[in-house]
């Protein structure tokens, strides 16, 4: 086999909060400064820290998501997709959540561990200086795939060799350490860290300069992966693009995956961006709407007031939309902002979007289509997730949706004539089959 050896590692924590996030942008910036091109990654169905990835390291970044990519649901891709991504010289896998966090009451299925054990990749775990004391129950079960730990927020004042020798008991390696620092924060919001704050690069350039001096570079040149060179390739794309679709990308429209975006081209779609917010109208010669996730109640004033790009939509009858979480209550005939005030909308769903005081139906979910639509067929099934704090006075009928852990159930999707919307996000690897369809609907509307 045709194999290249090179530096790979998974940034983990015990729970979210520890400040994994904030150390891999300063891993991603050091070994940026020192001349290395990074592949970057992050487990689950994440849209914002891949954000953050993507402006500190200048490069995509990769969403490996264990449930979507489940070994014995679709055998092989997640591994695939992670060889296939892994062009730079040093690979870095945020992990999501805590290491074992994964579907609840199902143990660490779907968690940052099992990508880590199909993938056969070593973890670093951030630790609070709290969390000493605890890590070694913590790691009992699985402490096989964490070899080191760096400690984040220690007192000034600390005996960092006590520091070491506390770690050394737990048979694990101090790789390194961060000084408690309070300018070192990411601001957080009711849907997760907020989209990239203009003082990140600050921030992460002091992150960088502190990793320099207390991190043991040696010792990650020693986490080491065989990448074979017959799966390390690009999917193929058209020459020439046959379709072209408007994809809303703005302030309101921001949460897409990268494969998404890599399948579309594959089919042979030409991604043309537009702003719901800013431009007038769609843009010209189009195949398809695409309007992914995103913040629309916090733009509804301006979506609102934009009645050009509303009418320009609304009048859309005969092209293909589909319209995911953000995108799905943008087409309502009105929805609420987030202080619960109501805003006119595109009026393509016949329903109202109000704010609720909880997540609603949040987390992973199974799909299947009753009927045949613009993206699926009848009976065939895709794996999906919700993660909003809204919801609707008409959700849909056309699919049903059981949780991961089949605790519940309920119907979902708006699919008629030209129109796929609903709550659930799409995620299009190891799903091709939705845009055969789609690519179908089009070959049949153009030979009519």
């Amino acid at each position: 086999m045709n194999s290249t050896n090179k530096k790979a590692f998974m940034v983990s924590a015990m729970k979210s909060g520890s400040g994994k996030t904030l150390i891999t942008l300063g891993l991603i910036n050091t070994f940026k400064k020192k001349g290395e091109s990074i592949s970057i990654y992050k487990t689950g169905p994440d849209y914002i820290d891949t954000m953050y990835h993507e402006k500190i390291g200048g490069s995509y970044s990769t969403n490996l998501d264990p449930f979507f990519l489940e070994p014995d649901f679709r055998p092989n891709e997640l591994k695939n997709l992670f060889y296939r991504n892994f062009t730079g010289d040093t690979a870095i896998i945020e992990g999501a959540m805590g290491l074992f966090d994964g579907v609840y009451g199902e143990g660490k299925r779907c968690s940052a561990c099992v990508v880590s054990e199909e993938i056969g990749i070593d973890v670093v775990l951030v630790l609070d200086i709290d969390e000493i004391e605890t890590v070694g129950e913590y790691l009992k079960k699985f402490s096989h795939l964490v070899k080191a730990v760096i400690i984040n927020k220690v007192p000034l004042d600390y005996d960092i060799d006590l520091l070491k020798e506390k770690i050394n008991e737990l048979n694990l390696i101090l790789l390194g350490f961060l000084y408690f620092d309070e300018s070192y924060h990411i601001e957080s919001r009711h849907l997760g860290l907020y989209e990239p704050q203009k003082d990140i690069f600050k921030i992460v350039d002091k992150v960088s300069i502190e990793l320099s001096k207390h991190l043991d570079f040696d010792v990650l040149e020693n986490f080491r992966i065989n990448i074979d060179a017959t799966i390390s390739t690009k999917y193929t794309n058209f020459d020439k693009p046959k379709y072209r679709l408007a994809f809303a990308y703005d302030e309101a429209f921001s949460f897409t995956y990268t494969e998404n975006i890599c399948v579309l081209k594959e089919y042979g779609f030409e991604i043309v961006k537009f702003s719901p917010i800013h431009d007038k109208k769609l843009p010209d010669n189009i195949s398809a709407i695409w309007l992914s996730g995103g913040y629309p109640e916090l733009y509804a004033k301006e979506l609102s007031s934009n009645t050009s790009m509303l009418n320009s939509i609304a009048l859309a009858e005969n092209i293909p939309i589909i319209a995911e979480c953000g995108g799905f209550i943008y087409l309502h005939k009105s929805f609420e902002n987030n202080n619960g005030e109501a805003f006119t909308g595109v009026g393509a769903i016949d329903g109202r979007v109000f704010k609720t005081p909880k997540l609603v139906r949040f987390g992973y979910i199974e799909i299947e289509a009753k009927s045949d639509s613009i993206l699926m067929k009848k009976n065939q099934k895709i794996r999906s997730h919700e993660f909003h704090y809204y919801n609707s006075t008409n959700n849909g009928e056309y699919a049903h949706a059981i949780k991961a852990n089949k605790s519940k159930e309920w119907r979902c999707i708006n699919a008629n004539k030209n129109i796929f919307a609903g709550f659930p996000h799409i995620y299009l690897r190891g799903y091709e089959f939705l845009i055969e369809n789609l690519v179908k609907y089009l070959e049949r509307k153009t030979n009519v």
